[in-house]
């Protein structure tokens, strides 16, 4: 048996779920199971084991082609084909469904939410996706739930395996009253997504407190949110840092972490910042909600589209040293049950129950 993963792009410079393709294919390699990563975008990191099409986009008939070829060259009718995000994962369910590959298909579900979801045109495409699919992994509960209630055929082929990631931290970091300027932290791309633009509006209504709010991340919208900055002249109280990585110094020295996103499959970033002893200001979102506000809570949660709510959670945690380290605290401990050896465990259990099968 070997497992093939298929993706979009295996950069580290890309998103979460990219470097969780990386993180579990270099552990069943290590491990001594063969595992090969295949990706359709040009990438500038080598990976033993990786091979990509060099492409610019996933989204044409040269990509799709790359993916059969892959298939004819490499797999086998033993082996795991395990596809990650749109589009690879239709091409994987299109090569099934077209017979040119008897291997067993596996999908990982990593968001709750896509553009395709709520149009005709985007239940065709992801009925044919899943259902094509012999297993599907989602990240979290809230994305079980929520590719359930899309596609409801699929139930009895989804499991849950949360994500992980590496926690720097062994121990709560405290953090000594401050008396001069509370300093805010986000980290993510720029994106619709993040809902940056519904946070900065909040930040101006409470712009007389004593803080500053950084956002680690880069992206399309940019340009965008700084004219938004620029107009509401909240240049002394917003700063775009760009990617930063690894972000643990700057999570080190921050007081509070906002994550007031429209949607998220599950938040990595938010792991990173409980593993920081950071108290947070979370979306009540299927997903992200499952992680911090489990008992006891360590965020308070907000309406992602209501400023005034999230103006008033993050006001009163910088008002509340005294909240801010009890909910701080919670999140370190809470943070363990997200470490990356939880997750990579599951998944080398998960290949080692379908090779069972399979022999």
């Amino acid at each position: 048996m070997k497992i093939h993963h298929i993706v979009n792009s295996y950069s580290d410079k890309a998103g979460g779920a990219e470097n969780i393709v990386r993180m579990i294919h270099l552990h069943l390699k290590k491990n001594d199971i063969q595992s090969s990563i295949f990706g359709l975008l040009n990438s500038n990191n080598e990976i033993d084991g990786g091979e990509t099409a060099n492409l610019n986009s996933p989204y044409n008939l040269r990509a799709f082609l790359s993916v059969v070829r892959y298939c004819e060259k490499n797999v086998e009718k033993d082996d795991i084909l395990h596809s990650h995000l749109f589009p690879s994962n239709f091409f994987c369910s299109v090569i099934k469904i077209l017979g040119l590959t008897k291997a067993t298909l596996v999908t990982t579900e990593h968001s709750t939410n896509n553009r395709r979801r709520g149009k005709l045109w985007g239940k065709i495409i992801d009925t044919i996706t899943y259902q094509a699919c012999n297993h599907i992994i989602s990240i979290s509960i809230g994305v079980k739930n929520q590719l359930i209630s899309w596609i409801p055929k699929v139930k009895s082929k989804v499991k849950v395996i949360k994500n992980g990631c590496d926690l720097k931290y062994s121990s709560p970091i405290i953090r000594k009253k401050n008396n001069k300027t509370i300093k805010l932290i986000s980290v993510g791309a720029l994106k619709e997504a993040k809902n940056y633009s519904m946070t900065i509006k909040s930040i101006n209504e409470i712009r007389n407190l004593n803080f500053v709010w950084y956002i680690a991340g880069d992206g399309i919208l940019k340009e965008k949110l700084t004219k938004q900055v620029n107009d509401l002249r909240l240049n002394n109280k917003i700063f775009f840092l760009g990617q930063i990585k690894p972000i643990w110094q700057l999570l080190e020295k921050s007081d509070i972490f906002i994550m007031t996103s429209k949607w998220e499959g599950f938040g990595m970033a938010a792991v990173e910042a409980m593993n920081s002893s950071l108290p947070i200001i979370a979306s009540n979102i299927n997903g992200l909600n499952e992680i911090v506000d489990t008992k006891p809570p360590c965020a308070l949660l907000v309406d992602p589209i209501d400023k005034i709510d999230i103006a008033k959670k993050i006001e009163r945690l910088i008002l509340s040293h005294k909240l801010r380290m009890r909910l701080g605290s919670t999140a370190y401990y809470k943070s363990k049950n997200f470490d990356k050896s939880l997750m990579l465990s599951s998944y080398l259990d998960f290949y080692n129950s379908l090779n069972n099968t399979l022999n």
